[in-house]
């Protein structure tokens, strides 16, 4: 089962804004069974099998901004997933 996760991105004091960090993560079994969530966007977190990375996206104030429409884009990649039995 493939899930999309969000994070607060890391980025140096140097860049001015808001960006987070968009990703879809692949789960093992035993988590999707138990509805359960990892904790960090890593491949190495508990019940994660794949991760793909959409990086980190600026937030802006439409629905225009590159982290609306990677949302959007990572939405659509894991319903697709997830329908394929990927």
């Amino acid at each position: 089962m493939w899930i999309v996760m969000t994070s607060s991105a890391a980025m140096p004091s140097s860049c001015m804004g808001t960006y987070r960090r968009v990703a879809i993560v692949k789960l093992c079994m035993d988590y999707a069974l138990a509805g359960l969530e990892p904790k960090m966007i890593s491949a190495r977190a508990r019940g994660v099998e794949a991760i793909r990375d959409y990086g980190h996206q600026n937030v802006g104030k439409t629905a225009r901004c590159a982290y609306q429409r990677a949302l959007a884009e990572a939405t659509a990649e894991a319903s697709r997933r997830n329908r394929e039995g990927l």
